[in-house]
């Protein structure tokens, strides 16, 4: 997969930008503060439409204006895409191919990107929540469908949990008034936790190799997922099953918290290295490091289920590294996919890279 080019109108600091990408390496240089990261943001921006940085779409529009717009004309095999999100006060507005989406999140993952950034140790190191919206980043590659399923999880979890928040005003009747979102619940949830727990098993395999390259070391990376509730087989009829009797078991705790306490909204997963559990117990290099690999375990995954190599996208991940490492981490995150990557100096020889490279300045690219 290849994205040719890129036009911004009124995003960030940009108020108008085009942009031709080569199929190979594309090196973004400039000073801190220049716009750099907000390139790589605007792809990321189509494959899910939503930032990678921001909570609010509305960050993303330059000041003093009322509305922003990405575009990104996409080679995906035989196939052309142009993709097109417009949005502000009014809303959001998808087309593909000059068709209005009426539900944009049938777009989201059309254009599979990996995005490796310095805030990603996190996923190591933070709390659950950091973990949970890797894996859900990783469905919403595999393509809509996958994305619409987490998002129905978290529409009714929405729900249920309004029900919660109020069931002393139900009284008796909290059981059939919260019945048919319990049912819901349990559908979408099944579905979440089969795809998150099915994915583990091939990703840990690649992580655990990417990990051994880069350090050179033999400890072992594991990768299990911690459910709220024991998941049996994987099934999805057998985790529906479970899910409900955790549900049901967890009725006089949600009535005190007024929230739902079983489900993948409260699953984790546990990394280890070398047996230590790597969240608490290995040092912050060796956290970078894993985070790193999850990532080209990430790629790999998505390309092994879709046959779609997606496009990679490294926001000055190189900066802290000396040669050997970089060209170690560019051949394991970039091997056969288009990447875009920005730094604050050239990370590779000239002779090395084999693309095109840009210098951004105060919001002005220029290929040089």
């Amino acid at each position: 997969m290849i994205i040719t080019g890129l036009e911004l109108k009124n995003f960030r600091n940009y108020s108008h930008l085009e942009l031709e990408f080569s199929p190979d390496n594309n090196v973004v240089l400039g000073r801190n503060a220049q716009g750099k990261s907000n390139l790589l943001e605007a792809v990321y921006f189509l494959s899910h439409l939503r930032s990678n940085r921001a909570p609010r779409m509305r960050d993303l529009v330059l000041e003093g204006r009322e509305r922003a717009s990405v575009r990104g004309f996409i080679i995906d095999g035989e196939t052309r895409l142009n993709i097109h999100v417009s949005f502000g006060r009014q809303g959001k507005s998808v087309e593909v191919n000059g068709q209005k989406e009426g539900a944009p999140s049938r777009v989201r993952g059309l254009l599979k990107c990996v995005m490796f950034a310095p805030d990603d140790l996190y996923i190591i190191k933070g709390d659950p929540a950091r973990r949970r919206e890797f894996l859900d980043e990783t469905a919403e590659g595999l393509g809509p469908l996958a994305a619409k399923r987490v998002l129905q999880y978290k529409h009714v979890l929405r729900q249920r949990n309004a029900v919660l928040r109020s069931w002393e005003e139900h009284g008796a009747a909290l059981a059939s008034v919260i019945e048919p979102w319990n049912d819901a619940l349990v559908k979408a949830g099944a579905a979440v936790v089969a795809r998150r727990a099915g994915m583990l098993p091939v990703m840990e395999s690649r992580v655990d190799e990417a990990y051994r390259l880069i350090s050179g070391g033999e400890s072992e990376v594991r990768v299990r997922y911690r459910g709220t509730f024991e998941a049996g087989s994987g099934d999805e009829g057998e985790i529906e099953e479970q899910m409900r009797r955790a549900l049901e078991a967890s009725g006089n705790e949600e009535k005190r918290a007024r929230t739902t306490v079983v489900g993948p909204h409260r699953d984790d997963i546990e990394i280890t290295l070398g047996g230590r559990e790597a969240r608490f117990s290995v040092s912050q290099g060796e956290q970078r490091t894993l985070a790193f690999c999850l990532r080209v375990a990430q790629g790999r995954y998505l390309e092994g289920e879709t046959g779609k190599t997606p496009v990679t996208l490294l926001d000055d991940v190189l900066s802290e590294l000396d040669i050997d490492r970089r060209e170690k981490v560019l051949e394991l995150s970039g091997k056969g996919s288009q990447a875009i990557l920005t730094a604050t100096d050239a990370p590779l020889d000239a002779g090395e890279a084999k693309g095109k490279v840009f210098m951004v300045q105060r919001g002005k690219v220029t290929v040089v």
